[in-house]
Protein backbone atom coordinates (compact mmCIF):
# COMPACT_ATOMS: atom_id res chain seq x y z
CA UNK A 1 0.00 0.00 0.00
CA UNK A 2 1.29 3.81 -0.98
CA UNK A 3 2.53 6.19 1.97
CA UNK A 4 1.72 8.89 0.29
CA UNK A 5 -0.74 11.44 1.18
CA UNK A 6 -4.11 9.97 3.29
CA UNK A 7 -4.88 6.47 3.83
CA UNK A 8 -8.12 4.68 3.31
CA UNK A 9 -10.11 4.54 6.43
CA UNK A 10 -9.78 0.92 8.14
CA UNK A 11 -6.49 -0.08 7.22
CA UNK A 12 -3.41 0.16 9.08
CA UNK A 13 -0.26 1.01 7.34
CA UNK A 14 2.73 -1.32 7.82
CA UNK A 15 4.89 0.67 9.52
CA UNK A 16 2.51 -0.08 12.66
CA UNK A 17 1.78 -3.54 12.06
CA UNK A 18 1.29 -6.34 13.45
CA UNK A 19 -1.90 -4.91 14.88
CA UNK A 20 -4.25 -6.69 17.21
CA UNK A 21 -7.70 -8.38 15.46
CA UNK A 22 -10.10 -5.87 14.65
CA UNK A 23 -12.96 -8.22 16.51
CA UNK A 24 -12.51 -9.80 19.76
CA UNK A 25 -14.89 -12.68 21.18
CA UNK A 26 -16.93 -11.94 23.88
CA UNK A 27 -16.67 -13.15 27.26
CA UNK A 28 -17.92 -12.98 30.71
CA UNK A 29 -16.28 -10.89 33.26
CA UNK A 30 -14.60 -13.29 36.26
CA UNK A 31 -14.25 -12.34 40.08
CA UNK A 32 -10.85 -10.75 40.78
CA UNK A 33 -9.22 -10.01 43.72
CA UNK A 34 -9.80 -6.56 45.61
CA UNK A 35 -5.57 -5.84 45.86
CA UNK A 36 -3.54 -4.95 48.74
CA UNK A 37 -3.22 -0.77 47.66
CA UNK A 38 -5.68 1.08 50.68
CA UNK A 39 -7.47 3.49 50.35
CA UNK A 40 -5.32 6.27 51.65
CA UNK A 41 -1.83 6.61 52.83
CA UNK A 42 -2.19 9.16 55.88
CA UNK A 43 0.77 11.83 55.34
CA UNK A 44 1.40 11.22 51.65
CA UNK A 45 1.66 14.77 50.53
CA UNK A 46 3.18 16.20 53.61
CA UNK A 47 6.13 13.55 53.87
CA UNK A 48 6.85 13.76 50.26
CA UNK A 49 7.25 17.27 49.76
CA UNK A 50 8.93 17.43 53.20
CA UNK A 51 11.56 14.36 52.48
CA UNK A 52 11.63 17.11 48.92
CA UNK A 53 12.45 20.63 50.78
CA UNK A 54 14.61 18.67 53.15
CA UNK A 55 16.53 17.02 49.64
CA UNK A 56 16.65 20.46 47.62
CA UNK A 57 16.63 23.47 49.97
CA UNK A 58 17.34 22.39 54.18
CA UNK A 59 20.28 20.29 53.57
CA UNK A 60 22.01 21.76 51.02
CA UNK A 61 21.53 25.36 52.61
CA UNK A 62 23.10 24.27 55.40
CA UNK A 63 26.23 22.90 53.89
CA UNK A 64 26.54 26.60 52.66
CA UNK A 65 25.70 27.98 55.74
CA UNK A 66 28.60 25.66 57.13
CA UNK A 67 30.81 27.55 54.69
CA UNK A 68 30.44 30.84 55.87
CA UNK A 69 33.11 30.41 58.63
CA UNK A 70 36.05 30.60 55.94
CA UNK A 71 34.48 31.21 52.48
CA UNK A 72 33.98 34.70 50.89
CA UNK A 73 30.44 36.21 50.95
CA UNK A 74 30.43 36.49 47.86
CA UNK A 75 31.00 32.65 46.88
CA UNK A 76 28.26 32.12 50.07
CA UNK A 77 25.61 34.76 47.73
CA UNK A 78 26.56 32.56 45.30
CA UNK A 79 25.87 29.67 46.30
CA UNK A 80 22.50 30.89 47.95
CA UNK A 81 21.25 31.94 43.88
CA UNK A 82 22.03 28.41 42.94
CA UNK A 83 19.92 26.38 45.50
CA UNK A 84 17.09 29.31 44.72
CA UNK A 85 17.26 28.20 41.02
CA UNK A 86 17.47 24.45 42.15
CA UNK A 87 13.87 25.25 44.59
CA UNK A 88 12.27 27.17 42.03
CA UNK A 89 12.63 24.40 39.66
CA UNK A 90 11.61 21.96 41.84
CA UNK A 91 8.40 24.02 42.67
CA UNK A 92 7.76 24.13 39.33
CA UNK A 93 8.37 20.41 38.52
CA UNK A 94 6.45 19.55 41.80
CA UNK A 95 3.94 17.28 39.57
CA UNK A 96 6.74 15.10 38.59
CA UNK A 97 8.37 13.39 41.35
CA UNK A 98 10.15 11.36 39.62
CA UNK A 99 12.47 14.36 38.75
CA UNK A 100 13.08 15.28 42.00
CA UNK A 101 16.28 13.42 42.35
CA UNK A 102 17.52 15.56 39.37
CA UNK A 103 16.49 18.61 41.58
CA UNK A 104 18.64 17.63 44.27
CA UNK A 105 21.55 17.17 43.15
CA UNK A 106 21.47 20.05 41.25
CA UNK A 107 21.49 21.87 44.66
CA UNK A 108 24.02 19.15 46.25
CA UNK A 109 26.86 20.16 43.45
CA UNK A 110 25.97 24.16 44.38
CA UNK A 111 26.78 23.25 47.93
CA UNK A 112 29.72 20.99 46.84
CA UNK A 113 31.07 23.99 44.52
CA UNK A 114 30.68 26.44 47.61
CA UNK A 115 32.75 24.43 50.24
CA UNK A 116 35.25 22.80 47.72
CA UNK A 117 38.10 25.41 48.36
CA UNK A 118 37.89 24.34 52.41
CA UNK A 119 39.83 21.12 51.66
CA UNK A 120 40.16 18.74 53.83
CA UNK A 121 37.10 19.80 55.94
CA UNK A 122 35.30 21.39 53.29
CA UNK A 123 35.27 17.71 51.43
CA UNK A 124 32.55 16.67 53.53
CA UNK A 125 30.01 18.35 51.53
CA UNK A 126 30.57 15.62 48.94
CA UNK A 127 28.02 13.94 51.56
CA UNK A 128 25.57 15.91 49.94
CA UNK A 129 24.63 14.32 46.93
CA UNK A 130 24.39 11.05 48.77
CA UNK A 131 22.34 12.56 51.58
CA UNK A 132 20.01 14.82 48.88
CA UNK A 133 19.56 11.41 46.37
CA UNK A 134 18.81 9.82 49.29
CA UNK A 135 15.96 11.91 50.53
CA UNK A 136 14.55 12.89 47.11
CA UNK A 137 14.31 8.88 46.31
CA UNK A 138 12.23 8.65 49.58
CA UNK A 139 10.04 11.46 48.88
CA UNK A 140 9.32 9.89 45.34
CA UNK A 141 8.79 6.17 46.97
CA UNK A 142 6.75 7.98 49.27
CA UNK A 143 4.58 10.14 47.16
CA UNK A 144 4.35 6.94 44.92
CA UNK A 145 2.62 4.46 47.70
CA UNK A 146 -0.28 2.65 46.27
CA UNK A 147 -3.29 3.88 47.15
CA UNK A 148 -6.17 4.69 45.99
CA UNK A 149 -6.16 8.27 47.18
CA UNK A 150 -3.76 8.87 44.27
CA UNK A 151 -6.70 9.53 42.04
CA UNK A 152 -7.15 12.55 43.22
CA UNK A 153 -3.44 13.38 43.71
CA UNK A 154 -2.14 15.84 41.02
CA UNK A 155 1.31 14.33 40.56
CA UNK A 156 2.49 11.82 37.98
CA UNK A 157 2.49 7.85 39.45
CA UNK A 158 4.76 5.20 38.13
CA UNK A 159 4.03 1.13 38.29
CA UNK A 160 6.27 -1.16 37.21
CA UNK A 161 5.16 -3.67 34.60
CA UNK A 162 7.91 -6.19 35.41
CA UNK A 163 10.00 -7.32 38.22
CA UNK A 164 13.40 -7.32 36.65
CA UNK A 165 12.79 -5.35 33.23
CA UNK A 166 13.02 -1.40 33.73
CA UNK A 167 9.61 -0.30 32.24
CA UNK A 168 6.85 1.65 33.75
CA UNK A 169 3.12 2.55 33.20
CA UNK A 170 3.75 6.77 34.20
CA UNK A 171 0.58 8.13 34.91
CA UNK A 172 0.71 12.07 34.71
CA UNK A 173 -2.42 15.16 35.20
CA UNK A 174 -3.35 15.15 31.39
CA UNK A 175 -1.00 11.87 29.84
CA UNK A 176 -0.12 8.57 30.36
CA UNK A 177 3.40 7.16 29.35
CA UNK A 178 4.35 3.49 28.36
CA UNK A 179 8.23 3.79 29.39
CA UNK A 180 9.95 0.77 28.18
CA UNK A 181 13.70 1.70 28.34
CA UNK A 182 14.84 0.05 25.58
CA UNK A 183 18.75 1.61 24.94
CA UNK A 184 20.15 -1.07 22.25
CA UNK A 185 19.31 0.20 18.58
CA UNK A 186 18.23 3.16 18.92
CA UNK A 187 15.02 5.25 17.17
CA UNK A 188 12.89 3.81 20.75
CA UNK A 189 10.01 6.24 21.16
CA UNK A 190 7.92 5.69 24.29
CA UNK A 191 4.06 5.59 23.98
CA UNK A 192 1.36 7.82 25.23
CA UNK A 193 -1.58 8.19 25.32
CA UNK A 194 -4.13 11.62 26.06
CA UNK A 195 -6.38 10.75 29.50
CA UNK A 196 -8.82 12.98 28.04
CA UNK A 197 -9.49 10.37 25.52
CA UNK A 198 -10.04 7.65 28.26
CA UNK A 199 -13.19 5.60 27.12
CA UNK A 200 -12.47 2.28 29.29
CA UNK A 201 -9.73 1.35 31.98
CA UNK A 202 -10.69 -2.24 32.24
CA UNK A 203 -9.25 -3.93 35.18
CA UNK A 204 -8.45 -7.70 34.45
CA UNK A 205 -6.25 -11.06 34.61
CA UNK A 206 -4.25 -12.72 31.59
CA UNK A 207 -4.75 -16.56 31.54
CA UNK A 208 -1.93 -17.33 29.67
CA UNK A 209 1.34 -16.07 28.08
CA UNK A 210 0.79 -13.86 25.58
CA UNK A 211 2.01 -10.35 23.93
CA UNK A 212 0.19 -6.98 23.25
CA UNK A 213 1.39 -5.39 19.91
CA UNK A 214 2.03 -2.20 20.33
CA UNK A 215 2.32 0.39 16.62
CA UNK A 216 5.43 0.60 15.32
CA UNK A 217 7.03 -0.92 18.31
CA UNK A 218 8.16 -4.41 19.91
CA UNK A 219 4.86 -5.93 21.78
CA UNK A 220 4.59 -5.92 25.09
CA UNK A 221 5.17 -8.89 27.16
CA UNK A 222 1.84 -9.82 28.84
CA UNK A 223 2.87 -12.98 31.72
CA UNK A 224 -0.22 -14.89 33.64
CA UNK A 225 -1.64 -12.46 36.31
CA UNK A 226 -3.16 -9.03 36.27
CA UNK A 227 -3.44 -6.60 34.12
CA UNK A 228 -5.35 -3.34 32.93
CA UNK A 229 -6.82 -2.61 29.97
CA UNK A 230 -7.20 0.98 29.11
CA UNK A 231 -9.08 2.60 25.49
CA UNK A 232 -8.28 6.12 24.76
CA UNK A 233 -9.46 7.06 21.37
CA UNK A 234 -8.14 5.04 18.80
CA UNK A 235 -5.44 3.25 20.85
CA UNK A 236 -5.58 0.82 23.43
CA UNK A 237 -3.38 -0.72 25.93
CA UNK A 238 -3.36 -4.46 28.08
CA UNK A 239 -1.04 -3.35 30.47
CA UNK A 240 0.64 -5.81 33.16
CA UNK A 241 0.44 -4.00 36.42
CA UNK A 242 0.08 -5.73 40.34
CA UNK A 243 -2.68 -3.18 41.08
CA UNK A 244 -4.58 -2.92 38.15
CA UNK A 245 -7.99 -1.60 40.22
CA UNK A 246 -6.24 0.93 41.64
CA UNK A 247 -4.70 2.18 37.80
CA UNK A 248 -8.36 1.93 36.42
CA UNK A 249 -9.51 3.70 39.48
CA UNK A 250 -6.76 6.81 38.60
CA UNK A 251 -7.26 6.51 34.60
CA UNK A 252 -10.88 7.07 35.49
CA UNK A 253 -10.80 9.78 37.79
CA UNK A 254 -8.32 11.77 35.79
CA UNK A 255 -10.31 11.19 32.90
CA UNK A 256 -12.58 13.81 34.01
CA UNK A 257 -10.02 16.19 34.83
CA UNK A 258 -7.76 16.09 31.92
CA UNK A 259 -6.58 18.94 29.76
CA UNK A 260 -7.53 17.88 26.11
CA UNK A 261 -3.96 17.25 23.86
CA UNK A 262 -3.09 18.95 20.76
CA UNK A 263 -4.43 17.39 17.56
CA UNK A 264 -2.03 15.43 15.64
CA UNK A 265 -0.45 15.36 12.20
CA UNK A 266 -3.35 15.90 9.93
CA UNK A 267 -1.87 13.97 6.81
CA UNK A 268 -0.04 10.51 5.89
CA UNK A 269 3.17 12.29 4.80
CA UNK A 270 3.42 14.73 8.23
CA UNK A 271 3.18 12.00 10.24
CA UNK A 272 5.95 9.83 8.92
CA UNK A 273 8.08 13.25 8.84
CA UNK A 274 7.20 13.23 12.68
CA UNK A 275 7.89 9.59 13.40
CA UNK A 276 11.35 9.69 11.45
CA UNK A 277 12.13 12.88 13.43
CA UNK A 278 11.38 11.75 16.72
CA UNK A 279 13.56 8.18 15.90
CA UNK A 280 16.04 10.24 15.01
CA UNK A 281 16.68 11.77 18.00
CA UNK A 282 15.90 9.01 20.51
CA UNK A 283 19.48 7.57 18.40
CA UNK A 284 22.85 7.81 19.02
CA UNK A 285 25.57 6.76 17.49
CA UNK A 286 29.06 5.27 19.62
CA UNK A 287 32.07 3.57 18.07
CA UNK A 288 30.19 2.93 14.88
CA UNK A 289 26.79 1.50 16.66
CA UNK A 290 23.51 2.73 16.71
CA UNK A 291 22.20 2.90 20.82
CA UNK A 292 19.37 4.73 22.42
CA UNK A 293 20.26 8.63 22.96
CA UNK A 294 19.66 10.11 26.38
CA UNK A 295 17.63 13.21 25.78
CA UNK A 296 17.87 14.47 29.64
CA UNK A 297 21.35 14.56 29.11
CA UNK A 298 21.23 18.09 27.58
CA UNK A 299 18.64 19.44 29.81
CA UNK A 300 20.83 17.99 33.03
CA UNK A 301 23.99 19.64 31.33
CA UNK A 302 22.42 23.45 30.76
CA UNK A 303 21.00 23.51 34.14
CA UNK A 304 24.26 22.55 35.75
CA UNK A 305 26.13 25.15 33.14
CA UNK A 306 23.69 27.64 33.84
CA UNK A 307 23.81 27.40 37.21
CA UNK A 308 27.76 27.57 37.55
CA UNK A 309 28.05 30.84 35.47
CA UNK A 310 25.33 32.08 37.59
CA UNK A 311 27.26 31.68 40.63
CA UNK A 312 30.71 32.62 38.90
CA UNK A 313 28.99 36.00 37.84
CA UNK A 314 27.32 36.92 41.22
CA UNK A 315 30.83 36.26 43.27
CA UNK A 316 32.68 37.93 40.58
CA UNK A 317 30.07 40.91 41.07
CA UNK A 318 30.57 40.73 45.11
CA UNK A 319 34.32 41.08 44.31
CA UNK A 320 35.76 37.96 44.12
CA UNK A 321 39.10 37.99 42.98
CA UNK A 322 39.73 36.48 39.32
CA UNK A 323 38.74 39.41 37.10
CA UNK A 324 39.54 36.93 33.71
CA UNK A 325 36.83 34.99 34.48
CA UNK A 326 34.08 36.92 33.56
CA UNK A 327 34.02 35.66 29.79
CA UNK A 328 34.24 32.10 31.22
CA UNK A 329 30.94 33.13 33.35
CA UNK A 330 28.90 34.50 30.62
CA UNK A 331 29.60 31.86 28.30
CA UNK A 332 28.49 29.26 30.76
CA UNK A 333 25.27 31.14 31.69
CA UNK A 334 24.64 31.20 28.01
CA UNK A 335 25.48 27.95 27.01
CA UNK A 336 23.24 26.36 29.73
CA UNK A 337 20.34 28.71 28.97
CA UNK A 338 20.99 27.87 25.25
CA UNK A 339 20.91 24.42 26.15
CA UNK A 340 17.94 24.18 28.45
CA UNK A 341 15.97 25.90 25.95
CA UNK A 342 16.99 23.27 23.56
CA UNK A 343 15.90 20.51 25.78
CA UNK A 344 12.69 21.85 26.47
CA UNK A 345 11.83 22.61 22.98
CA UNK A 346 13.05 18.80 21.91
CA UNK A 347 10.52 17.24 25.11
CA UNK A 348 7.67 18.75 24.17
CA UNK A 349 7.71 17.58 20.62
CA UNK A 350 8.53 14.34 21.38
CA UNK A 351 5.66 14.48 24.08
CA UNK A 352 3.82 15.59 20.84
CA UNK A 353 5.34 12.29 18.62
CA UNK A 354 4.60 10.01 21.92
CA UNK A 355 0.70 10.81 22.09
CA UNK A 356 0.92 10.10 17.50
CA UNK A 357 2.19 6.73 17.08
CA UNK A 358 -1.03 5.89 14.87
CA UNK A 359 -1.08 7.82 11.83
CA UNK A 360 -4.42 9.77 11.07
CA UNK A 361 -7.81 8.21 9.92
CA UNK A 362 -6.48 4.96 11.64
CA UNK A 363 -8.91 2.09 12.42
CA UNK A 364 -9.19 1.39 15.82
CA UNK A 365 -6.01 -0.44 17.64
CA UNK A 366 -7.78 -3.81 18.42
CA UNK A 367 -11.44 -4.43 19.42
CA UNK A 368 -12.69 -1.41 22.17
CA UNK A 369 -15.85 -3.02 23.15
CA UNK A 370 -15.83 -3.59 27.16
CA UNK A 371 -17.74 -6.80 26.56
CA UNK A 372 -15.31 -8.54 24.19
CA UNK A 373 -11.55 -9.97 25.03
CA UNK A 374 -8.95 -8.35 22.33
CA UNK A 375 -6.49 -11.07 22.70
CA UNK A 376 -7.77 -14.72 23.62
CA UNK A 377 -6.25 -14.58 27.21
CA UNK A 378 -7.93 -11.22 28.09
CA UNK A 379 -10.41 -11.76 31.47
CA UNK A 380 -11.69 -8.15 32.69
CA UNK A 381 -13.10 -8.88 36.31
CA UNK A 382 -16.34 -8.15 37.59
Amino acid sequence: MSTEGSMPTGEHVPEVQPAPPVTGNEVAPIAGRRGEAPDAVPGRRLQAFGLGALAVVVVPAAFLLWSLRAMPAGVVIAGGIGIAVAAAGWLADARTPRRWVGWSLLAAFVAVFANFGLAPAGLLALLAPVVCWWLASSAYRRCSTPGFDLAEADVEVGFRLYERRPAELRIGRDRAVLALARKHGGGHVDQAIALAEVSLAQPGEITAEDVWPLPGADGLRLPPGPAVRVVAGRQQWIVPVAEPRLVAAILRRRQTAAWPQRTGPQDLNAWHALRDWAAERNTAHRYGRRAQSRTWFRGATGFVLGVLGLMMLTSLAAGSPGAGMWPAAVGAVLAGTALVVSWLRLRRRLEFAELNQLPPRSPSWGDPRAEVAPIPSWRPWA
